[in-house]
């Protein structure tokens, strides 16, 4: 019994030697392989260890990292990645860093597999930002996932099917609110299918069907303001809001009509910028689909200030320009905006 226990304790202060006087990298590499005979949360345990040791060793000395243990880091590191990101864990701020600690370690001499399967990840953490509808963060790290690929042909086939996903997204919605709009005279939903429709016209500018389903909204919408941010709810993707939502000055025209050579007009106004306005004709513009723009004739306006978040009626006339008219334009320094017809 005493021949047993001493033989016992020796081998553990043998292992606990070893132990010792192994190096991180080393420790790694036997996590790392035992892993490899391993399934389910004792694999886990191991893949674990191998990324904590990796990580020590390429931090305390950064300046002599060797082909194979940069390799098994990024693997390693790729693998906690992932459980992290499949398990949407609690964790998931932890990603950012991962990402970071591989763009540092991602060397020419890297496997071509490790740079596809980064790629890879890049592009589920895409699919991660659509589902919370952060669209442009989504595209970007598309665009990444390209970029740092060894064979880019599977992303940008992805890229593609998500954008094409995206357009039809939008515009079946906006068909849906136009058509909703026609039946029930509801002109929110009206101002909705021109929202969706520009949507879908950001990602894919080509389609005939979106740019007729546009015009015909603009001139349904011509006397009513594009207020987005009044019938959207909720608010999508913020990049792609503020790119459609532009303009802090909304306008509409309920009446317009030919007298001759001049065209009689009742312009609806609502200032939502920064600071009051003072409203003259001569920041009042139609515009013809040549570009050629026709000043409103001079006139006195009523009010001649308009405050913030308030609203005006003006009536002012402008020649009658020779081509179909395109646009109400208003140009005032920095504050610009448009309302078009077609």
């Amino acid at each position: 019994m005493k021949v047993a226990f001493k033989l016992l304790a020796g081998l553990s202060v043998l292992m606990l030697i070893i132990s010792c006087s192994s190096t991180p990298e080393s420790r790694g590499n036997a996590a790392y392989n035992a892993a490899k005979k391993l399934q389910g949360d004792q694999q886990r345990l191991q893949l674990k260890t191998a990324y904590l040791n990796y990580d020590k060793a390429i931090k305390e000395n950064p300046d002599k990292v060797g082909i194979k243990l940069r390799n098994r880091y990024i693997e390693m590191t790729l693998a906690r990645a992932n459980m992290v990101l499949n398990e949407g864990a609690s964790h998931m701020e932890a990603i950012p860093l991962f990402l970071d600690d591989i763009e540092k370690n991602m060397t020419a001499d890297v496997l071509p597999e490790l740079k596809q399967q980064y790629a890879v990840f890049i592009a589920q953490m895409a699919d991660s930002s659509l589902k919370k509808g952060r669209i442009d963060e989504a595209r970007e790290r598309l665009d990444k996932a390209i970029a740092v690929a060894n064979d880019p042909a599977p992303l940008k086939e992805k890229k593609r099917t998500t954008i094409d996903q995206l357009y039809k997204q939008y515009y079946d919605e906006a068909e849906i609110a136009y058509t909703n709009g026609k039946t029930n005279n509801d002109a929110n939903d009206l101002v909705i299918a021109e929202f969706n429709v520009l949507c879908a016209l950001l990602f894919d500018s080509t389609k005939a069907e979106a740019k007729e389903l546009l015009s015909k909204l603009r001139k349904e919408n011509r006397g009513t303001y594009s207020a987005y941010l009044t019938v959207i709810d909720p608010i999508p993707d913020s990049a792609i809001f503020k790119i459609i939502n532009k303009w802090d000055i909304l306008l509409a025209i309920p009446t317009m009509e030919n007298r001759g050579r001049t065209v009689r007009a009742v312009i609806d106004i609502y200032n939502y910028s920064w600071n009051p306005l003072r409203l003259k004709t001569e920041n009042f513009f139609l515009v013809d689909v040549n570009g050629k723009k026709y000043k409103a004739l001079p006139s006195r306006l009523e009010p001649e200030m308009l405050d913030q978040e308030h609203e005006a009626k003006l009536k002012m006339s402008f020649p009658k320009p020779s081509g179909q008219i395109q646009m109400l334009l208003y140009e005032n320094g920095e504050h610009v905006s448009e309302k078009q017809f077609m």
